[in-house]
């Protein structure tokens, strides 16, 4: 019985499609696409967390 190769990012036993596991490469698929949902309107309530008034609109450079 052959042993099952480690995924080269989360280094879990797993059937391998290239070296990445299909979770892994789902992941960094949505990355490079850009999917990463709200990135801009969570950073805005870090800043107003931090007591810094994010710029809005057209403002921003």
């Amino acid at each position: 019985m052959q042993e099952k190769k480690k995924c080269l990012i989360c280094g879990q036993p797993q059937p391998l499609k290239g070296g990445i596991c299909d979770p892994c490469q789902e992941r960094i698929r949505r990355e490079a696409l850009g999917e990463q949902a709200n990135v801009r309107s969570q950073a805005d309530k870090e800043l107003k967390k931090h007591g810094v008034t994010p710029e809005t609109g057209k403002e921003r450079k």
